[in-house]
């Protein structure tokens, strides 16, 4: 049986921001809160709105605080599998920010956590038929990272200033280098926009060929008439299944490594690595 809190205090705000696991940890929260009296409160969802101190905590989805709040409505301390899920994902998302952005991981979770749910999804959907989304045409993938780079670009000339150029000439370098490392660094830097595009196309595209190579093939033998064309047509067929699930496995972690770099990249304009 839960006792009710004296309040929530001004830490709280914190904890919501910069630790998912303590938010998502309902059982904490009815604790403080107090918000169950028995067994059966225990499957009913949780009221965040009601216990959320809303000087400490901004409701706007923007931001790290309010999106995480909003992803918390509804929760239940006996998670569904689709609330266990959210959770497993958040947690995932939440690692990546802080192996790769480490202090400034909690700011940018909403910004990781939506992009890779995007890419994601369309990537999945890009499976069904008849159905194109943006993530197989190169041209959009490659207009997507570059705007991501040219705005971490803008970023790191907003804070660093002059420093700005060290990405270009790597320091403790000899001066004597500087005319071979000056336009190779500017090449690798400058080509980040068009590799992190063509990738997550170029593979999603290279996918789909085969399935239509295959899907194609196995109509033609079954339209022959033959015996053997038949055999070879629902091979065909039987082989589209297992090449489906690989595909989506693909999608999926297309999806990571584009948010993986991204955030590395962000990284890199926090610290000029």
């Amino acid at each position: 049986k839960c006792t009710r809190s004296s309040g929530i205090n001004a830490e709280y705000g914190y904890y919501i921001t910069n630790n998912l696991s303590e938010m998502l940890s309902c059982s904490r929260l009815l604790a403080r809160q107090g918000v169950c009296t028995g067994v059966r409160a225990l499957a009913k969802p949780i009221q965040l709105t009601s216990y959320i101190h809303t000087t400490h905590v901004e409701r706007d989805e923007t931001t790290a605080s309010g999106a995480l709040v909003e992803a918390a409505k509804g929760m239940r301390v006996i998670p569904t599998r689709g609330q266990a899920a959210k959770e497993q994902l958040y947690a995932f998302i939440q690692d990546l920010c802080k192996q790769n952005l480490g202090e400034n991981g909690a700011r940018y979770f909403p910004f990781a956590l939506g992009l890779f749910s995007t890419i994601g999804f369309c990537n999945v959907t890009n499976l069904l038929p008849y159905v194109e989304m943006p993530t197989q045409i190169i041209g959009c993938t490659v207009a997507m990272s570059t705007t991501l780079i040219a705005g971490l670009t803008i970023k790191c000339i907003a804070k660093h200033k002059l420093d700005f150029a060290s990405f270009f000439f790597p320091s403790g370098a000899p001066v004597g280098l500087a005319p071979l490392l000056v336009p190779v660094e500017t090449i690798s830097f400058f080509s980040r926009a068009i590799s992190l595009g063509v990738r997550l196309g170029a593979n999603l595209t290279a996918g789909h060929m085969i399935l239509h190579i295959i899907s194609d093939f196995g109509a033609q033998m079954l339209a022959s008439g033959s015996v053997a064309g038949g055999i070879g047509g629902v091979l065909c067929t039987a082989a589209l299944f297992p090449i489906c699930i690989l595909e989506m496995a693909v999608a999926v972690v297309q999806a990571y490594v584009f948010c993986m770099l991204t955030t590395m990249y962000l990284n890199d304009a926090h610290h000029l690595h």
